[in-house]
């Protein structure tokens, strides 16, 4: 199993579960700390290896050759029953055209390429790669069903680990903060080049709401690839005295009254617990750049915008993300209660949206049937723990 960003080492980890519960199965993998805690024998620790532009793409382009023939080399020499690569297209699309047509080896892909746009073009030239698909969006079944390729919507697996809490106080407790305090969680992201370019950003608008809302609790998110000192540091220039970290995101998208999150999977996370938020996204000039050059067609960069089509939450861009703009967008919504559980009420659509709870097993079940034959998934199965 093959994942190569911290939110598909969420994912592996949590297929590597089920995996477990079903089957007395060798798992072997590419991932990070969630996929070595599941029980995964890893061969290559991944966290350093993402990148969200072209330019951060290039500094890794060796090592990142030097990983994909290891990876081979492991494959054709150990023979594994099935592969399955998890997102990670830029990569992954590659180890699996060296695996198709070298090896033969049986494909799974869990969260194929582009499968949030409803847009996406292209398919067929990939339907050679792949034995299966489990996509996260219905959009994405149809489109790949029409390229030809034997796919399956699963529904996305943050519902699975994120409830919404109908009072959110005992957590607060919990976790050492005030019931009643005002409670602003920060998810600036988890790779490094988005904590240099959010996470200043989200600290001066909670710097800002702080001097507006002297009670306000601030909770700030560290992934597991990113270290806190860094944000601690961050959290020093911005002025802040008085921070939560906090390893993740679930609870504090479970704890807060709203969050300020770049976008990406967290987006969905809060959505999962039907958090309010704020998205934006705040890169580098040459991101930017680069982003204008290939002028893609984005209606929307939130998730949970996307999965409605339509704005439930407001996002800001590169240089209109700023910390003052972020701490007005998000002092609307605190001091607007009804504003507050209207978009509650939205994020529970976008929620219902992403399926039905179950979704590491729906994957399990079918990475299992591939290996075992229909109806023989369970063979052999160990009582879950």
């Amino acid at each position: 199993m093959v994942a190569g960003e911290a939110s598909g080492d969420q994912h592996a980890a949590m297929l590597g579960e089920a995996l477990r519960e079903r089957s007395p199965i060798r798992l072997v993998g590419v991932g990070q700390q969630r996929m070595r805690e599941a029980g995964f024998e890893l061969l290559f620790d991944s966290t350093s290896w993402g990148a969200i532009s072209a330019t951060e793409s290039l500094k890794l382009l060796p090592k990142l050759y030097l990983r994909l023939k290891q990876i081979q080399g492991w494959v054709t020499r150990n023979r594994p029953e099935l592969v399955v690569l998890v997102d990670f297209g830029a990569f992954n699309l590659r180890l699996a055209h060296r695996v198709r047509r070298r090896l033969g080896r049986r494909i799974l892909y869990y969260f194929p390429p582009r499968s949030w746009s409803r847009s996406a073009r292209g398919f067929d030239r990939l339907a050679h790669l792949m034995d299966r698909v489990a996509t996260p969006f219905p959009w994405s079944a149809d489109l790949l069903r029409g390229s030809g390729i034997d796919a399956t919507w699963v529904g996305h697996p943050v519902i699975d680990r994120i409830e919404p809490l109908e009072d959110r106080c005992p957590l607060r407790r919990e976790l050492g903060l005030r019931a009643k305090a005002p409670t602003i969680g920060l998810l600036p992201g988890s790779r490094p080049a988005e904590i240099r370019c959010n996470g200043p950003q989200a600290l001066a608008a909670a710097q800002i709401i702080r001097n507006q809302l002297a009670d306000a609790q601030i909770l700030l998110s560290v992934a597991p690839t990113v270290r806190a000192s860094t944000l601690e540091r961050q959290a020093r220039r911005a002025g802040l005295s008085e921070v939560r970290l906090l390893p993740g995101t679930r609870s504090i998208v479970q704890a807060a009254d709203l969050v300020i999150t770049s976008s990406g999977t967290a987006t969905l996370e809060a959505a999962a617990a039907a958090c309010p938020m704020v998205v934006f996204y705040r890169g580098t000039t040459l991101m930017h750049l680069e982003l204008l050059l290939r002028r893609p067609k984005l209606r929307f960069i939130a998730m949970p915008n996307i999965v409605a089509e339509r704005r439930v939450v407001p996002e800001l861009v590169h240089l209109e993300a700023t910390g003052a703009v972020l701490a007005e967008r998000a002092l609307r919504l605190l001091r607007d209660p009804d504003a507050l559980r209207a978009m509650r009420r939205e994020l529970l659509e976008v929620r219902a949206a992403l399926g039905e709870p179950g979704v590491s097993g729906r994957v399990a079940e079918i990475a299992l049937e591939m290996v075992s034959g229909p109806g023989e998934g369970r063979r052999g199965a160990r009582p879950a723990s």
